[in-house]
This record gives structure tokens, sequence and C-alpha cells, in this order.
């Protein structure tokens, strides 16, 4: 059965953070593959995407997705386009009919609501994204088209949590050096270093004025049933996996 998680926060609005079942794929992208350039088959993807637009109550064309590159670019949405057609980490839009989505298996998807005006916004952030200044991109655009910091609310969808995102010291010293704030988001045990990436993005939302925050906790890389982890999957030698898709509508 294809699941999906919903927060509290941004009840308002459609949305959703799937779950990896539920769909058609096999093997390492059993079974809710959304992601077009994996070597899943196309027929399957597009199955899979078919299934989440039926929930999200849309036409497969309007379930709008980027081609990822672990940037901090954000695109405002304003008509259809074609899925991966244009390059982006962030999305925003106020244009009704729209869904807004984004692949993650391990990186942090983010959902992003501002009711009253009618704003929605949907990130993939892993640390090259965060460290960029996508949350703040992603704030700054929803902004341009109207939305209030004080009316957005934010979900920080499940990805891999600090006990299994073991970093290198380059990586420790990189944000330490940005901010040395970072520091309480990283946890050294055992001669190993880890990072709280959800931890991390919620520091940058308060640091921008946003109050309400939901953060689900639910870990990527340890609940192997429900979710994708490319981390996991280069752990055990498996090679690529699938992705999960988030999705948000106004």
């Amino acid at each position: 059965m294809t699941e999906y998680l919903t927060s509290n926060v941004i009840e308002n609005f459609k949305h959703g953070f799937f779950k990896r079942t539920g769909g058609v794929s096999i093997n390492e992208f059993s079974s809710l593959n959304c992601k077009y350039g994996s070597f899943d088959t196309i027929s399957k993807i597009n199955s899979n995407r078919a299934l989440v637009s039926n929930l999200m109550g849309i036409k497969t064309s309007d379930l709008i997705t980027l081609k990822q590159m672990h940037s901090s670019d954000v695109i405002n949405i304003t008509e259809r386009i074609e899925p991966d057609e244009i390059e982006g980490d962030s999305m925003v839009t106020s244009k009704e009919g729209i869904c807004l989505g984004i692949l993650t298996a391990d990186c942090a998807p983010i959902l992003f609501g501002d009711f009253e005006k009618k704003i929605i916004g949907a990130a993939h952030a892993g640390w090259k994204g965060l460290y960029g200044g996508i949350v703040e991109n992603t704030l700054e655009n929803m902004v341009q088209l109207g939305a209030k910091i004080k009316n957005i609310c934010v979900a920080i969808g499940p990805c891999i949590q600090k006990n299994n995102y073991e970093v290198g010291i380059e990586f420790y010293e990189r944000f330490i050096k940005k901010d040395r704030t970072y520091k309480k988001f990283f946890l050294k045990e055992n001669n190993k270093i880890l990072f709280d990436l959800p931890g991390s993005i919620s520091f940058r939302l308060h640091l921008q004025g946003i109050r309400n925050i939901q953060s689900l906790n639910k870990c990527t890389f340890t609940e192997k049933k429900n979710y994708f982890s490319f981390r996991r999957n280069q752990k055990n030698k498996l090679g690529d996996c699938g992705r999960m898709i988030s999705t948000i509508k106004i």
C-alpha cells in the first residue's frame, strides 16, 4: 500500500512525505521510486508517479519536479513544466493546481506553507544546499511572492538522523568556519564525527524568524523497509537506490 506521512504545522495544505512502499519498482528501487535518471525503468517510474498524483488529487502532468543538483537554487513555478526540465533544488509557487515534488534518499525534504497568502515551497536540502543557503533562499523567494515570515509554517521530512550521519573533519571545519554556532550540531564520539542535519535546518529557519516548525524525526538510514537510503546502499555496496517523493499543493 502506498503510504505517506503528513505534518501538523502545514495541515491546511494537501501534502505528503511518501514512503518507499506501495509502488511497482523492483530490487533496489522497490517500490515507489519516483526518480527519473535512475537505472529503474521509465514505465515503472511513470506508474509510481501516477500513484502519487492520484493520492494528491492531481493529474500526473501537475506533479512538478526539478533536476536536483545539490545546489541552493530556487525556481519560481508559474506554469507546468516537464519533469526534470529545469535544474534547481527548491521551488515556490502561488499557482493553484500545481503540486511541488522533492526527491530524497537521506537528504531532507522541506515543505513550506503560508496559508493566509496561499504560497508554498518545497526544498531538497543536503549538506551542500544547507551550507549554500537553500533555506534562506526559499524563504526569500516566498516573501517575494507575497508571503509573510510570521505566517510561514515548515515541516522537515524523513532524512538521515544524527546517529547515522558520520562526516569527516574537513566537513566539520567547513561548517564551524562559516558559523561557530554549528558546533552544537556535531557530536564527537568513538573517533567519529556525527552531524545533525534536521537540527541544523531548524536552526537556519529560526534565524530567519520561522517559529512554526515540525521535524518528523524519521531516519532514512535505519528504517530500511520504509525509506530509501543512498548512504546505506553505498555502505552495503548495493549501488544506487530509489528516491522517495515529498509533495505539497495549494
